[in-house]
């Protein structure tokens, strides 16, 4: 992989770990291709996320509440 490459993905990395850290904070779940992730999984996660590129979705209560941040994998990129 090109430096360029490897720059892309450690700033996707950071933004990750930032959103996770934060949705914790709050109490707001957060799963990486439907597994539930924390900040204690940081190992895992970035093995996870070595070769991918990720979207951030969110779920939400029926008050409009998030309640979950999804980060699903973008096939094709």
């Amino acid at each position: 992989m090109d430096t360029k490459s490897e720059g892309v993905k450690s700033q996707m990395y950071a933004w990750l770990l930032e959103e996770i850290l934060d949705a914790q904070s709050m109490g707001v779940s957060v799963s990486v291709d439907g597994e539930n992730y924390s900040v204690e999984d940081v190992a895992r996660l970035h093995g996870v996320m070595e070769d991918h590129y990720y979207m951030k979705s969110y779920v939400t209560d029926r008050s409009g509440k998030i309640v979950q941040i999804d980060f699903d994998q973008i096939i094709g990129v």
